[in-house]
């Protein structure tokens, strides 16, 4: 492989994976995108070092990519399971406490919350905060983050409608499930049960 002198190495350590993915380190991999060389694509697993041209991007294989966690984004949800699962996603994870696994909403937290996934962190683990509790100490209201994490979402029942696999009634009420879910997430008091989503 031929690399321009200008660019710098750089190593990728692929030693496991944040604890926000909820995956463990013996499962994880990591797919590494080069922008250099005809972007070459090398997969590499958990505990293995990766040398690649700077410029490079990791991403771990099967995170959320603004989806469920299973790999689907919102827009690209094509059938009724896909969206059971998405709104499954949406409760969260109650044996992660108060963080509740939010890699599949993480930058629309930031982005709306206008803090750092670090200061979350802090804030949910020190003090005790669930989102809600959060998004109102900070000035952006519970109910606005609710709205923000709800109109992410809600493009997979819309285009499921449009698709005609849904009627406009059952996309409404798939809406609605959607709404609660993230109510539930955002306002978690940290002991009731998660529901478990279900096709309507």
């Amino acid at each position: 492989m031929l690399f321009r002198k200008s660019i710098v190495l750089a190593t990728v350590s692929l030693l496991g994976v944040s604890a926000c993915s909820g995956e463990s380190e013996s499962d994880s991999t990591a797919v590494v995108t080069s922008e250099v060389a005809a972007d070459t694509t090398v997969t590499a697993a958990a505990d293995t070092t990766v040398t690649a041209a700077a410029d490079t991007t990791v991403a771990a294989v099967g995170a959320p990519t603004g989806g469920p966690g299973r790999g689907v984004a919102a827009e690209s949800v094509a059938t009724v399971d896909e969206l059971v699962d998405l709104i499954q996603e949406a409760y969260g994870d109650a044996g992660l406490g108060l963080h509740r696994g939010h890699q599949d909403v993480e930058a629309l937290l930031i982005d709306v919350l206008g803090i750092t996934h670090d200061e979350m962190h802090v804030r949910m683990e020190t003090q005790g905060q669930n989102l809600a509790v959060m998004a109102d100490e900070l000035g952006v209201g519970s109910q606005t983050l609710i709205d923000a994490l709800v109109a992410s979402r809600t493009i997979a029942v819309d285009n499921l409608v449009a698709a005609g696999t849904l009627t406009e009634d059952l996309g409404q009420a798939y809406r609605e499930a959607i709404v609660e879910a993230y109510t539930y997430r955002v306002t978690w008091n940290g002991s009731d049960a998660t529901p478990t989503a279900t096709a309507l």
